[in-house]
């Protein structure tokens, strides 16, 4: 069987969403792949697309858009990218209903994972990428960057601020970390609640970059800035 994890209706996740079972998919057809997911990822992203959901829908919508898993069977005459044969660890997006046992994939989404990689790290090495380049090319965009402007990113310790922390560091972008840090509240008037987040931690952007060192390029000189435009 195929278990997935499915909505009728928006709503808090916790209430909302369940899990049913459905026939093993078929083999796949020409253009497609057939993978055996072992490890998906929740993405906010998911969760406001399950909570924002408008009305009731006719028929289970499925949830999630990326996951990793082994390649099972490809279909007839289907080219594929280097690396994704059947027995070989991929990952996959955009996937509609990625939170499933089994995915019958467009093989133009689908991409292998090097094995020195865990399946909950290849799980997530498609959608944060592609948010963090993103994200610093719209911050280049800012007429800012041009007068010696720096960036300010909340949330840095999360996923996608931890990645675009090394990529302002490889194209040498001036940046300023705030994270979510226990140890690092802010003291506040008798009486009043300083909310769940408080402003602190600007003395772990090192450590943060310390993380991401060993992932740069030897030698990387970063780039040349001329004016608004930073060369690649």
């Amino acid at each position: 069987m195929n278990r997935r994890v499915v909505y009728t209706r928006g709503g808090p996740p916790a209430e909302v969403l369940t899990v049913i079972e459905e026939p093993e998919p078929r083999a796949p057809g020409h253009g497609q792949v057939l993978i055996r997911t072992t490890a998906f990822p929740v993405h906010r992203g998911d969760l406001l697309a399950v909570e924002t959901h408008p009305g009731t829908a006719a028929e289970p919508v499925p949830g999630g858009v990326e996951a990793t898993g082994a390649v099972e069977a490809i279909g007839p005459g289907t080219p594929v990218a280097p690396g994704v044969e059947v027995g070989a660890r991929v990952s996959l997006f955009p996937h509609p209903g990625a939170w499933s046992q089994w995915l019958t994939a467009d093989a133009d989404t689908v991409v292998a994972v090097p094995d020195e990689l865990p399946d909950e790290i290849a799980a997530q090495m498609l959608i944060n990428p592609l948010t963090a380049i993103m994200l610093r090319r719209a911050a280049e965009e800012h007429l800012a960057f041009g007068y010696n402007g720096l960036l300010v990113q909340t949330a840095a310790g999360s996923s996608v601020g931890r990645l675009m922390t090394g990529v302002c560091q490889f194209h040498n972008l001036p940046l300023i970390n705030v994270v979510r840090d226990a140890a690092a509240q802010v003291t506040d008037p008798p009486g009043r609640d300083p909310g769940p987040l408080a402003v602190g931690g600007l003395r772990r952007e090192a450590d943060i970059r310390r993380r991401h060192r060993e992932a740069d390029r030897p030698g990387a000189q970063g780039p040349v800035r001329r004016g608004r435009h930073v060369q690649p």
